[in-house]
């Protein structure tokens, strides 16, 4: 039995398929980036709608993408082809993802009403399509082996390019000024550039397709979902921490990437070019850092670099952005950047890491395996938290007076500006930090897990009560 384990355990992927898996994290950040950093921009200063209304847009959308999530995990668990359950989803979603990706920044000159109209529906969409490519992306990597570092190193790869998502769109002011250019309508630059950026995403859509063929080795057959399996996975502490550190920052991660657009060029007075290029340094310094962060999982544990990460990104919005940045400063804004990058890297990598050693514990409480459905839920949590995040922004920027008319801000709204960014989020970044204090599941834990599933996998009692701090 010790050298089945052993066997299972430690599974080394080839380098070819873990970049070929790592690709995923372009194809599911690259619209989703996009649409967080200017998402709201694109629909209150070139569509025209009010940010409240935008906000709230954003928010049925995302609330949309969190209500589907756990059905698409259920149906990619149940999923019975000869070619796979996660791959032919993948695939077959591919290109209308791309179509809609472009569509959600295509302003068509509509009246608002019918603006409203056609951007709720095509926010639906892309929800829907970018579900189905992100669940059964991130569930088939929990199934491609039960290494708990080989774990942690497929994480990486796939936020090294969901990094590499945040490069990727740096120059979107300049390209969309440029495409706009090109047209008697200026507004054709967003649909041109969201183009370029989602040629490459189907590329890598194919190709994570083609390199992870024959790796969905640990599946368990005959798991119907149902809503008990909901309620099994609370049962769970590690996941309903991992759940609750999850969606808390990415309540504070919505908020933060949103309103850079608007702290940068309003209260910072940066250039298009200026925020292109931060942006820029930003990504670069997050991709190296989800190195980083991959260290210090592996040689650390995973609550530790969140609390290493996050809680630097904590300290330095707080003080920098609360206390230092002056208008007209980009150098400060350029270190404010680097310091944040390893909580950038690490707010979604850590998780990722996390959740497939969650589903080991929720096997070992159920006896089921449900990889689909757990990704699910926890991404039900992300983006529930995400909606509300959009949601709180939009109405902020009102309330402080946010004007995408004016030729300048008001005082009151340029300094709600910086407290929302310096405090709220800061703040909210540094909450995650305490609660993780309380995960309890370390590599040496994961390796009692599997050993007892292994164990009644082959007819042997297993005394859960040696698991008692974790079920």
């Amino acid at each position: 039995m010790e050298n089945n384990l052993a066997s299972r355990q430690t599974e080394k992927l080839p380098f070819k398929v873990k970049l070929g898996y790592g690709f995923s994290g372009y194809c599911s950040f690259i619209t989703w980036t996009a649409f967080s950093y200017y998402g709201l921009y694109f629909f209150t200063d070139v569509v025209g709608l009010s940010a409240a209304f935008a906000g709230a847009m954003i928010s049925l959308g995302t609330l949309w993408d969190a209500i589907t999530d756990p059905i698409v995990g259920g149906i990619s668990d149940n999923l019975k082809l000869k070619s796979g359950r996660r791959r032919p989803l993948i695939i077959g979603v591919a290109l209308p993802f791309v179509l809609i990706s472009i569509l959600l920044f295509t302003n068509w000159g509509f009246s608002e009403a019918v603006s409203k109209v056609y951007f709720v529906v095509i926010i639906l969409l892309y929800y829907t399509a970018q579900t189905v490519l992100d669940i059964s992306s991130s569930a088939l990597g929990s199934e491609m082996t039960l290494d708990y570092d080989e774990r942690a190193s497929l994480a990486t790869f796939k936020n090294y390019f969901g990094l590499a998502a945040t490069v990727a769109i740096s120059p979107t002011l300049m390209l969309v000024a440029y495409f706009g250019g090109l047209f008697e309508n200026a507004d054709r630059g967003w649909s041109c550039t969201l183009a370029c950026y989602m040629i490459i995403a189907l590329i890598f859509i194919f190709i994570l397709w083609k390199t992870t063929k024959g790796y969905e080795r640990h599946r368990e057959e005959g798991n119907k979902f149902s809503f008990a399996d909901i309620k099994d996975i609370f049962k769970s502490k590690p996941t309903r921490i991992v759940m609750l550190i999850f969606g808390i920052a990415v309540f504070a991660n919505t908020i933060n990437y949103a309103l850079q657009v608007y702290y940068y060029t309003n209260y910072a007075q940066l250039t298009e070019g200026q925020i292109a290029s931060v942006t820029m340094v930003f990504g670069v310094a997050s991709i190296f850092c989800a190195w980083i962060t991959d260290r210090l999982m592996q040689k650390l544990s995973k609550k530790a670099a969140w609390i290493i990460a996050i809680g630097l990104e904590a300290a330095v919005m707080i003080i920098m952005i609360g206390f230092i940045i002056q208008p007209g400063n980009a150098t400060a804004i350029y270190i404010l950047a680097i310091l944040m990058s390893l909580g950038n890297a690490a707010v979604y990598q850590v998780p990722w890491a996390m959740i497939p050693d969650c589903v080991d514990v929720t096997e070992l409480s159920s006896g089921k395996r449900v990889d689909g459905v757990i990704f699910g839920v926890v991404a039900f949590i992300q983006k529930a938290c995400g909606a509300l995040g959009a949601a709180v922004l939009g109405t902020l920027l009102t309330v402080i007076g946010y004007n995408a008319e004016a030729a300048s801000q008001t005082q009151d709204a340029l300094s709600g500006l910086k407290y929302m960014y310096a405090f709220l989020c800061g703040g909210i970044y540094l909450v995650t930090v305490l609660i993780v204090l309380k995960y309890p599941l370390s590599k040496s834990k994961h390796d009692r897990v599997r050993i007892a599933i292994e164990e009644r996998r082959q007819g042997k009692e297993v005394d859960l009560t040696e698991f008692k701090d974790l079920i």
